[in-house]
């Protein structure tokens, strides 16, 4: 290309010229020709030198992938470079000599690129631009282009030289990092949002749960308590929009996880039915829970988000059913040495779907009932956040509906099992082996339960569909001498309803054989059910509500059959494991740190009940002079607050050595994903989120903190050996209940003792004045004290007594089961006061 620039090829290879001396001359004319000769070698040399050279510099540019060329002032190409020919579609670069733009290039872009070597060379200057430039294949590429103007030996001006760079990738990296950057702008700008709308929501929440909370424990009327649990279950529900909300967040963040802890699943159904029951209560649904006995007690998974999806299918199903039924159940799907798989499948009889609807499902804000004039509420997020986590916990949730037919969501499940014999979810027992129970319901799947269930436990058992066909079947038992010893006999029946039946049944009595035990299942109306059997002068032996759980059911046979019944059931744990917190606190000095007044009232309203001395700032700034003044076991902090959030004062205290291992507890409305890292990054020991969980709160304190000093609570003394009274308590078991809190345990009967001492005195009192509610939290009460410390015969006496007030037995009945209350306690408050006395000075 450099020669085809220059015009000249010289050959380095001809043989040198030597001029030749005229004969005759002198010697001055021979210096003359080898001075010739010496300038012709010279030229010849730098003849070759400049070929080489615009050899090299031709196949630098042939090779270099930028396009390269030269013009002449007409604008034709006289050089141009390999990779400009290949771009045009030309094998050889001199194939484009003598060319211009209009025979290569588009007329519109042709004209643009003369015009442009026309400014370069009327400037004499150079010029940079980006344009497109057009290949011969049709492509566009967008290249960096510089011209500059080519100048002769006597500095005119005789043409152009052009270079262009394809720039496409680096331009199509940068619009890439300029959208990466507006994307990451967008995305903090929505958690900023998320943020602050879920501190601003879960701050009131907070207020209306907490407040709730209280109010339901202040001994209400049936009533107000209702209306009060439907404000707290209203709050739940809102609260659980809003968690839908983040934790699709941290879905889409990549950060939300799964734990592996031991759990029972019986604990996870029976709370699921909880949540469920009122949604289909309200709706005249029935409701079926259908689960093994054989499950292992104790699985290894994620209860919390395995509840979360159940919650997700439940609700949803309950929402697009209007008659009918709601089935949630399990079944073992493989059982192996180490691990279990379950499968779950939840169905109702509701609207159903149509192909496409099924087919968008769980896009994430999508609804099967999408219409502005939509029936059916929620966010659209929860079939997918269910979708996200059962296969974040390996498994995949399937779909089958039709439209009218109802649906049906199941997936599978694998947890793993603790080493050892497999042992029953339900205890066993033993006294039902052999019994014939008799399960009558309408409702095909709701009596297949009741039959499972009862079979499961080791009792004969048969079925009829409605209360004719009951009242034949024990006609016939009775014949025959194999009468039932039990009946599960459903109240809401077409023709003849449960207490209908019961007043036939006990008008005709039996000829052979005493009546059946009768246990009333009803999933609706419970006062209702109350006031018909006390119009009828009817008795049963017990009240069950649907859907019928196996602990319950078991719990319910053991005690209408007089048979024993465990002790400490799987609902009474939690609630021994909370008084067994709060009592481990007891005494402990707390600083509450919080600028919402009301916010402030609730905890001090639930630390103060638990004898917890709580002192109090407004923001964190007041809560370090405070601790500059006082001693305190922990702080339980609120994060965003004015003068001095939580986090700065959190870092102001760890900077002293003298605070630097006091517990710092986080109150959070904040629940995003690393709002938790935060907390830990500004030196704070753990976080309990707003609205504020009962159980949460107390077990996250009992974690960290610790009474400065043991106080030796209502005079007893904390000693190896005692004072345990002889009798009436199960000292290693009770001692256990509290995680091996011997102390505890201690302080505990010192105030079992002073509160219990007139429970008989109160209870009467309660009921005479027509505080039904108040009573029944009395017994309650002391169902659960007594069940921590494992006093066996009081806990039993007081379930009973509870169970008593629960089915609405007569005024008699209650005062008989009073009294077995009454012979348990009192000997145990007699020992407990002498041994108190022993020790008075």
């Amino acid at each position: 290309m450099a020669a085809s620039i220059a015009g000249v090829t010289p050959d380095a290879n001809a043989a040198p010229l030597r001029l030749r001396r005229p004969p005759g001359r002198g010697d001055e004319l021979d210096q003359l020709v080898d001075a010739l000769n010496a300038m012709r070698e010279r030229l010849r040399q730098h003849a070759i030198e400049l070929g080489n050279a615009n050899a090299r510099m031709a196949a630098i540019l042939d090779n270099i992938p930028d396009l390269a060329w030269v013009k002449d002032a007409g604008g034709r190409y006289v050089g141009v470079n390999r990779a400009l020919a290949a771009a045009k579609g030309f094998s050889q670069p001199g194939q484009l000599i003598g060319m211009n733009d209009h025979d290569i290039q588009p007329p519109e872009l042709a004209r643009k690129y003369l015009a442009d070597d026309a400014e370069v060379m009327a400037t004499s200057g150079a010029k940079r631009i980006e344009e497109q430039h057009i290949n011969a294949d049709g492509t566009n590429t967008l290249v960096e282009t510089i011209k500059t103007a080519l100048h002769d030996a006597d500095g005119l001006v005789v043409g152009t030289v052009g270079i262009a760079r394809d720039i496409t990738a680096r331009r199509q990296g940068e619009a890439d990092r300029d959208a990466r950057r507006l994307a990451e702008a967008a995305n903090h700008a929505k958690s900023e949002f998320l943020a602050n709308m879920s501190h601003e929501i879960r701050t009131p929440m907070n207020a209306i749960l907490g407040m709730s909370y209280l109010a339901l424990q202040s001994g209400l009327d049936s009533q107000q308590a209702n209306y009060v649990q439907k404000i707290h279950g209203a709050a739940e529900s809102l609260l659980g929009i809003i968690n839908d909300i983040l934790d699709f967040s941290k879905i889409e963040a990549g950060k939300l996880d799964i734990e592996s802890v031991p759990f029972c699943l019986a604990d996870v159904m029976e709370g699921l039915v909880g949540l469920v029951s009122m949604n289909t209560e309200e709706k005249g649904l029935e409701l079926v829970i259908v689960q093994p006995p054989m499950v292992p007690p104790i699985l290894i998974g994620d209860p919390s988000r395995l509840r979360q999806v159940l919650l997700n299918l439940g609700y949803n199903a309950v929402k697009f059913t209007e008659r009918g039924e709601v089935v949630i159940a399990v079944e073992i799907a493989l059982r192996q040495a180490d691990s279990i798989v379950l499968h779950f499948d939840v169905r109702d009889t509701g609207i159903g779907m149509t192909s496409e609807e099924q087919q968008r499902l769980f896009q994430p804000f999508t609804q099967g009932d999408s219409s502005t004039s939509r029936r059916y509420g929620g966010t659209g997020l929860g079939l997918s956040i269910s979708r996200h986590l059962v296969r974040m916990m390996g498994g995949e949730i399937h779909v089958e509906s039709a439209v009218g037919q109802g649906s049906r969501f199941h997936f599978e499940m694998r947890f793993g099992v603790l080493p050892g014999p497999d042992a029953l979810a339900v205890p066993q027992a033993s006294g039902l082996h052999g019994l014939r129970a008799l399960a009558v319901d309408d409702n095909a799947c709701a009596r297949d339960v009741l039959v499972g269930l009862t079979t499961a436990f080791g009792l004969h058992a048969d079925s009829a569909a409605d209360g004719r066909a009951a009242l034949r079947r024990v006609e016939i038992a009775d014949a025959t001498d194999r009468p039932y010893d039990l009946i599960l006999l459903d109240w809401k029946m077409p023709d003849l309803d449960g207490v209908e039946c019961l007043q036939l049944l006990c008008q005709r009595g039996s000829r052979h054989h005493p009546v059946p035990v009768v246990m009333m299942v009803t999933a609706l109306g419970r006062d209702e059910l109350h006031r018909r059997l006390q119009e009828r002068k009817l008795t049963v032996g017990a009240l069950l509500t649907k859907p019928v759980t196996p602990s319950t059911l078991l719990d319910a046979c053991s005690r209408v059959l007089g048979l024993p019944v465990p002790e400490v059931t799987r609902a009474s744990r939690h609630e021994q494991a909370l008084i067994g917190m709060q009592a481990h606190l007891r005494g402990a000095r707390i600083l509450l740190v919080e600028d919402n007044a009301i916010n402030r009232e609730i905890a001090l309203a639930l630390l103060r009940r638990s004898g917890i001395d709580v002192g109090v700032a407004c923001d964190g700034q007041e809560a370090v002079s405070l601790l500059e003044r006082e001693q305190f076991d922990g702080v339980l902090m609120d994060c965003q607050m004015p003068v001095m959030d939580g986090y700065a004062a959190t870092r102001a205290l760890r900077q002293q050595p003298r605070w630097r291992d006091l517990p710092v507890i986080a109150m959070t409305a904040n629940a995003l994903v690393g709002d938790r890292e935060k907390v830990l990054a500004a030196g704070m020991n753990d976080h309990v989120a707003k609205p504020v969980k009962v159980e949460e709160l107390f077990s996250t304190l009992a974690r960290w903190i610790r009474p400065a000093a043991t106080v030796v609570a209502d005079g007893i003394t904390p000693t190896a050996d005692g004072p345990i009274p002889q009798s009436g308590f199960d000292r290693g078991a009770g001692v256990a209940a509290l995680m091996g809190d011997e102390a505890t345990y201690l302080r505990l009967l010192g105030m079992f003792r002073d509160r219990e001492a007139d429970f008989a005195g109160r209870f009467r009192a309660a009921r005479q004045a027509g505080h039904l509610s108040l009573a029944m939290r009395m017994v309650h009460d002391l169902k659960g004290v007594s069940g921590t410390l494992a006093a066996g015969a009081i806990y039993r006496a007081a379930s009973d007594l509870e169970r008593g007030c629960i089915d609405a037995v007569d005024a008699d009945q209650v005062e008989i089961l009073l009294s077995k209350v009454v012979t348990s306690l009192d000997p145990v408050i007699a020992e407990l006061r002498t041994l108190e006395a022993r020790r008075a000075p």
